[in-house]
């Protein structure tokens, strides 16, 4: 599988994921009614409908209108200010990866009709729209045309985002008859206007993100400033528009690789014939010293003495399952699967600390498990020592996501309990709580891997000598 197809997936992957992380209320799906428990409070990433059934938050445009409609709104800052870290820290990795009906968009496109095209007719003018629609609809007509208690109205969410329509209006009318009756000329156009966005999209490259999106917007104004950055090596690039042709954006990557078009995608690094484009995190990554570290493991002359080696080899595999697959086995069966019964026949206020707060494990367990059947997949192919070596040193890289989880995992449980008031607190009681969730044996097995696997290729090595 060549690089693109390899990212395209990945990002499928991501996106369907972030979907259902949006939308996982399934008790609003099946009864067609709005989640209404504490969590809506809260900014969900993407543009998805705060009325969609299964909606566990709200939408940054729609919060955005509510608390600029008169100033008064206790959330304001907490709107803003989550939008601004959302941009400063991802810029538009969000579109391109968390956004659901960016999702919806790329599926379209991938539909086989028409003739396929990037832009619209009028690109260079009509990409400046969706600020037009920002300021005006988003901002100003909230803020300024109110009424005579001095509440303004969410004009961008009734009047244009199809988002709403399509995962919250029609959602909502199928499932209830009652509310059939109350459709009016204002559902038509919006339902006109999705299907204009639809239809457009099975044809051009994702319209609405380029030309109407005010999220996207604001998130595009922090690209050239988020910690999420593109960079070309102008040493390495020859220009060829490689990256340009695969762009869904149409951006001349070369030229600008943080342009505000730009939703991270990645077509781009993964076309690059001269690997000349990277990102800040490729760069945090190469600043570890894991990528270079698997290769001085290994002595220059190898390992001659294989059965050695390999019984070794597979002690380190088996570690790195078992101590990733038994956190992610007994979080399913403990934790996961039991709030995500709750989430369907109740209405928990607490669903979001529950998923992410007790299941923060998840992820880097199972980035051990992967790293094992790698390894393990590797020795049984006779595969080079530096092979192997990388597979378990690529395990160790990624128990340093175990510090952005337990980061992650103690702001939610202090967002959840009014025990903890410091960060010190926080972070011991977050760690503490990590552990105890079996979060520990993560680190501990990939770290117990990685000297495994540099005793074995001593002692192999040793062996050969003698």
């Amino acid at each position: 599988m060549n690089k693109l197809k390899l990212n395209e997936r990945l990002r499928l992957i991501f996106q369907a994921v972030s979907f259902a992380f949006h939308n996982g209320y399934i008790k609003g799906w099946t009864t067609g009614k709005i989640y209404s428990g504490a969590n809506k409070q809260y900014c969900m990433p993407g543009l998805n409908c705060y009325s969609c059934p299964g909606a566990v938050g709200a939408c940054p445009i729609g919060s955005l209108q509510a608390v600029l409609d008169s100033g008064a709104q206790k959330y304001s800052l907490y709107v803003l200010g989550f939008i601004g870290i959302m941009g400063v820290v991802f810029g538009r990795l969000i579109c391109g990866w968390m956004c659901p009906f960016g999702l919806i968009q790329d599926l379209l496109y991938r539909i086989p009709l028409f003739k396929k095209m990037k832009n619209l007719p009028g690109h260079k003018v009509l990409k400046y729209l969706r600020f037009v629609i920002l300021v005006v609809f988003v901002v100003v007509l909230p803020m300024f045309v109110v009424n005579k208690v001095g509440v303004g109205r969410p004009w961008f969410c009734e009047y244009i985002c199809p988002s709403g329509t399509l995962l919250g209006g029609l959602p909502l009318v199928i499932a209830n008859p009652e509310m059939r009756g109350s459709i009016g000329f204002r559902f038509y156009w919006k339902l006109f206007l999705l299907v204009s966005i639809l239809v457009l999209s099975v044809k051009a490259y994702r319209p609405f993100c380029k030309y109407i999106c005010p999220l996207g917007a604001l998130y595009g104004c922090g690209n050239k400033v988020s910690l999420y950055r593109m960079k070309v090596d102008k040493e390495k690039c020859v220009e060829c528009g490689a990256c340009q042709k695969a762009c869904g954006m149409d951006i001349k990557v070369w030229q600008n690789p943080n342009s505000i078009d730009c939703i991270r995608c990645g077509k781009c690094k993964a076309v690059c014939p001269k690997e000349a484009i990277t990102s800040t995190m490729d760069t945090i990554i190469g600043k570890t010293g894991f990528t270079k570290k698997h290769k001085k493991l290994v002595p220059e002359e190898g390992i001659r003495d294989t059965s050695v080696f390999k019984k070794y080899t597979l002690a380190a595999a088996l570690l790195l399952i078992l101590s990733g697959l038994g956190v992610a086995c007994y979080l399913i069966i403990s934790t996961l699967i039991p709030c995500l019964e709750q989430a369907v026949f109740e209405d928990r206020d607490n669903f979001i600390l529950y998923i992410f707060g007790l299941n923060a494990p998840l992820i880097p367990a199972l980035f051990n498990t992967a790293f094992g059947i790698k390894l393990f997949l590797d020795r049984s192919k006779v595969q080079k020592a530096e092979d192997m070596a990388e597979s378990t040193v690529m395990a160790g890289k990624y128990t340093l996501l175990v510090i952005v989880f337990i980061l992650f995992y103690s702001v939610v449980l202090a967002g959840g309990t009014s025990i903890l008031r410091n960060g010190i607190e926080v972070l011991a009681y977050g760690g503490l709580s990590y552990a105890m969730s079996g979060g520990i044996a993560v680190p501990i097995g990939a770290v117990a891997a990685y000297f495994i696997m540099k005793f074995a290729i001593k002692k192999s090595s040793a062996v050969s000598d003698a």
